[in-house]
């Protein structure tokens, strides 16, 4: 029988199933490689996007800072007019009451009154004058109590003078309160 001798045979399979596995090892490296520098590449991309995502919105909130301030001042601005508003218009109720008040002080008034000071401040009514006697007072007080106008009516002083008797009646104005 012949003997054949297959080792160098084998050997050369066992050396060409190391070579293909190696070339299959190093195309892996060379694939795995590549595909991590593909990653690499699209999540440093993804980053930059990211980050011109973020410096977009932190513009967008500047100036949305800048049109917040700018309402601030507007609406600053309008509780300023609203402010005024409402004074002129306290000022424009006054203006038309005051007349009023005037003239239903004049129709309480009768002879044998002199008013020597009247004045209005805060809502309060101030009327220090002479009277003939007690008694026209007590009309007079009765008179301006009948008036839509004036509140709270109080004779806080009657003294007997020469000329006549001196009063002090104070009252509060509905219509002039603030």
């Amino acid at each position: 029988m012949i003997r054949l001798n297959l080792l160098p045979w084998r050997e050369r399979q066992r050396l060409a199933a190391v070579r293909r596995f190696q070339r299959a090892l190093i195309g892996s490296l060379l694939l795995a490689l590549c595909a991590v520098m593909l990653l690499d590449a699209l999540a440093r991309q993804r980053g930059q996007l990211q980050a011109a995502a973020i410096a977009e919105r932190q513009a967008a909130i500047v100036e949305l800072d800048g049109q917040l301030e700018q309402l601030t001042e507007v609406r600053q601005a309008q509780d300023g007019v609203r402010a005024r508003s409402a004074s002129l218009a306290a000022l424009r109720t006054e203006q038309v009451q005051l007349p009023r008040l005037l003239a239903e002080l004049e129709q309480a008034f009768s002879s044998g009154l002199q008013l020597t000071e009247l004045s209005v401040q805060d809502g309060r009514l101030h009327l220090l004058g002479l009277a003939a006697s007690p008694a026209v007072i007590a009309q007079l007080m009765r008179d301006l109590q009948q008036s839509q106008l004036i509140e709270a009516l109080e004779l806080k002083h009657l003294r007997a003078d020469s000329q006549g008797d001196e009063f002090l009646l104070v009252a509060r104005v509905s219509a002039l309160r603030r």
